[in-house]
């Protein structure tokens, strides 16, 4: 039977001075999709979280945004909006970016939003931002759900990294399930699991399908005879 890895982390501390500057809620349908995004980055995060031991979970909290959009064209084959943007902050306060080369949507009542080039980062704690990348993702807003497909990659700027071919995050069910191998690696050693599972609710990673970590232990460096407290 492949192991199975569970890890519960810890919440971090609240950072208070990165509250965006204002707010807007004009589309409701991107609104949903903002809320989708401020779940799925920390959802993500917390992949990293069970290698890092170090990574929050998100609560319930109403988050702040602000949106930009640089270009919304209106045609008989449906809606599409480039350069979005968007900013806030998650329920610790920390701030997060997320951004879309281009959205479209067959018509304003359509339940699937497709986005392109999808870049987020946030900081989570000081002199440390996380950066996810996915190339494509579906939000379907009336099943509350987000898919990140065509590759996703999440990266620190301490040193760690998780690769993975895709992920599905249910907004209902505060899961994340990921798709293909999944590929960890640390300044500690690497990680490879067949699949991943995180469940929000009950702060809790699960790695499975033959799992594989491998722990470099830190070199230590050779003292020259007659060098010795020198």
């Amino acid at each position: 039977m492949a192991p199975v890895t569970h890890h519960t982390s810890d919440r971090e501390h609240t950072f208070d001075n990165l509250a965006p500057t204002g707010h807007y809620k004009e589309d409701p349908l991107w609104d949903r999709w903002v809320f989708a995004m401020r779940v799925g980055l920390p959802v993500v995060s917390v992949i990293l979280g069970a290698i890092t031991l170090s990574w929050p979970f998100i609560n319930d909290r109403e988050v702040s945004f602000t949106l930009s959009r640089e270009d919304v064209a209106r045609s008989d084959s449906g809606i599409r909006m480039t350069n979005l943007r968007y900013t806030g902050t998650d329920a610790v306060d920390r701030l997060f970016v997320v951004e879309a080369s281009s959205g479209t949507q067959d018509d304003p009542a359509s339940p699937r939003v497709r986005l392109q080039d999808i870049q987020a980062h946030m900081d989570i704690e000081d002199n440390n931002q996380a950066r996810v990348a996915a190339r494509t993702g579906i939000y379907r807003h009336r099943d509350g759900t987000l898919s990140l497909v065509g590759g996703v990659t999440i990266e620190t700027d301490n040193g760690y990294s998780l690769k993975m071919a895709g992920a599905e995050i249910d907004l209902k069910g505060h899961t994340a399930t990921g798709q293909g191998q999944v590929e960890g690696v640390s300044p500690l050693g690497t990680l490879n699991a067949g699949s991943m599972e995180i469940r929000v609710d009950e702060r809790e990673g699960i790695f499975d399908g033959g799992v594989h970590i491998q722990i470099t232990p830190k070199r230590q460096q050779n003292t020259t005879p007659g060098q010795e407290g020198s």
